[in-house]
């Protein structure tokens, strides 16, 4: 019996993600389908469809978002773009199809500033519990008790912030 996981993961639907480029291609997917859109199959043919997470491994090559439905397109193809200008991703208009936009591939750890203030928070909070904690140890009294519950209040806030954090750049929320 073969227990091997696939190196990054598995996308929807169990679609396995062996390579980096199949990992941002699922991103940019999970990304559309945030915002309440529907991904291109048999059962909705009005939807849309990220290409090139098969080029050449880990290559620099543009992925490919379509959108493949031929009622309103400009506005569908803007409704995209706007999605994935605002989930961080630089985007292009192809100039060979007006269904398509091109998605340069992004770095490895790009981080949004909502991320960044994310994480930012957590490290505040997780520190404030522990001079919390550290006042409760060497403190008597009213201190003792506040830096106790300060201690619990704060740490259990950061590991909130911290796993927010997390499901959020692993794609879960």
């Amino acid at each position: 019996m073969d227990t091997e996981q696939p190196r990054y993961g598995y996308g929807r639907g169990g679609r396995p993600l062996g390579s980096s480029r199949s990992r941002d291609a699922e991103a940019l997917r999970r990304a559309l389908r945030r915002a309440g859109l529907r991904d291109f199959d048999e059962r909705h043919l009005d939807g849309f469809a990220v290409e090139g997470a098969n080029a050449s491994l880990d290559g620099p090559e543009p992925f490919s978002v379509a959108y493949c439905g031929t009622s309103e397109v400009p506005q569908t193809v803007a409704r995209y773009r706007t999605i994935l200008k605002q989930a961080g991703y630089r985007v292009d208009a192809d100039p060979l199809d007006e269904h398509v936009l091109l998605v340069p591939r992004q770095p490895a750890q790009a981080v949004t500033s909502s991320e960044q203030m994310l994480m930012a928070a957590a490290v505040v909070c997780a520190v404030v519990a522990a001079v919390a904690l550290l006042a409760s140890w060497i403190g008597s009294g009213s201190v003792r008790l506040a830096g106790g519950v300060g201690s619990a209040v704060f740490g259990v806030l950061a590991v909130f912030l911290a796993g927010h954090w997390y499901r959020r750049r692993a794609g879960l929320d």
